[in-house]
């Protein structure tokens, strides 16, 4: 930035025009939602996504595979309503999981309103319809429009990989 400002003050001294442009932010499509949503977030500065690392484990701890390496993508969105959420693509269990993280309060493992690992899912490889035309279950999604959340996603959202976790032990509640 501050080689672009020198460069215009130069510019400007030597009577040459300089133009300094800033791209504006992408803009969104509709994608899953029945409403563009309002703008993107960072899911990391709103509290209840704060232990998003810890809510990835636990997801993998009760439904994927500890042995790999779990891979996620995770973007974040305020909704029209003013709702909050992080959509998380899980590439290992091919997962769309939207995970609203309960209140603003939230700020523990042990408080969260609502866990990423008991949050709505859909899964990518037999939830997805070609169109619209029928009603569309609680989890099926167009595929076009789960395509256009995952481009979003790995363009501007944050990579996440959970390393493979310990066996399941015999105390292990998850």
């Amino acid at each position: 930035m501050k080689v672009r400002l020198l460069f215009a003050v130069c510019c400007a001294l030597v009577g040459a025009s300089a133009t300094v442009s800033v791209a504006a932010p992408a803009p969104l499509s509709r994608m899953i939602y029945a409403k563009v949503p309002v703008q993107r977030i960072e899911p990391l500065e709103y509290p209840q996504f704060k232990l998003i690392e810890a809510e990835l484990r636990n997801t993998v701890r009760r439904h994927g595979d500890r042995s790999v390496p779990n891979r996620f993508c995770a973007v974040g969105y305020l909704l029209d309503r003013g709702t909050l959420e992080t959509v998380l693509i899980w590439d290992n269990a091919q997962w769309l999981i939207r995970w609203w993280g309960g209140d603003a309060l939230a700020t523990s493992e042990e408080r969260y309103a609502v866990s990423a690992s008991f949050s709505p899912v859909t899964d990518l490889r037999t939830d997805l319809v070609e169109d619209n035309r029928y009603p569309l279950g609680t989890r099926a999604i167009v595929r076009a429009d789960a395509e256009a959340l995952i481009a979003d996603c790995q363009a501007h959202g944050r990579q996440y990989i959970v390393p493979p976790l310990p066996p399941k032990g015999e105390d292990d509640e998850y």
